[in-house]
């Protein structure tokens, strides 16, 4: 009996390690610990708003607020708001726009070698109170559901001296779908902060993100969140 028993638990114990899991211990990123309270404000008479953690943004208005870059030739659907909270007052601007107006621009090899004609989203984030100098861009394509399923890179969020890497995945919808989406920010090979956006929005942030980076996070979050 000894011998039919122990190579089903074997088996079993294998299995079990492999399944996926949305449960995680306390220093993990997605823990209960790191999530912030999500709150969306979007009254018949008001505009929409979301406050999250410490910060809430305005309301979204048409257009750009400062100059994005002349390299952007063409762009479409152009908006801008203000993250606010933490002593902090920060301008973001985002459009949309194509592959081929970064063509003179360094880029990682996800974004690089995607079509001249490939969507991208380009956020403009200005600098916080004590690094105000420090301006910051991300950059976003839109990941196909293969991509999602295996957590792969979307875009990057940087600034001159500063690379964070996004990558995107479905871990808390289905496999092969697009149901709730989550932008992973990840700084020196380790996730600091995410977001699902959407009607139902959740945002997690490191206790251990450097706080500078945390507020420029923030306003990514932020730029995701009113998309």
């Amino acid at each position: 009996m000894k011998k039919l028993l122990f190579p089903f638990l074997f088996l079993l114990a294998c299995t079990t390690a492999k399944q996926p899991t949305t449960s995680t211990p306390q220093n993990n990123l997605y823990s209960q610990a790191q999530e912030w309270p999500v709150k969306v404000n979007d009254g018949w008479l008001s505009a929409k708003t979301i406050s999250f953690g410490l910060y809430t943004t305005s309301s979204r208005k048409n257009g750009v607020a400062e100059t994005m870059g002349s390299f952007i030739k063409d762009p479409k659907t152009p908006f801008n708001f203000y993250v606010n909270g933490n002593d902090e007052h920060i301008l973001v601007q985002t459009m949309n726009t194509s592959r081929i107006a970064f063509s003179n621009r360094d880029l990682p090899a996800v974004l690089k070698d995607l079509d001249g004609s490939a969507a991208l989203s380009y956020t403009l984030i200005n600098g916080t109170k004590n690094e105000p100098l420090k301006r910051w861009e991300m950059i976003l394509k839109s990941p196909g559901y293969l991509e999602l399923n295996n957590n792969k890179q979307a875009g990057i969020l940087r600034c001159a001296d500063t690379d964070i890497r996004i990558t995107a995945h479905n871990r808390f919808g289905k496999v092969n779908s697009y149901e709730k989406v989550c932008y992973e920010f990840q700084y020196r090979g380790q996730p600091v902060a995410a977001v699902i956006p959407g009607e139902k929005p959740r945002v997690w942030v490191s206790k251990d993100a450097p706080a500078e980076t945390a507020k420029t996070l923030a306003a990514a979050i932020g730029a995701l969140m009113l998309r």
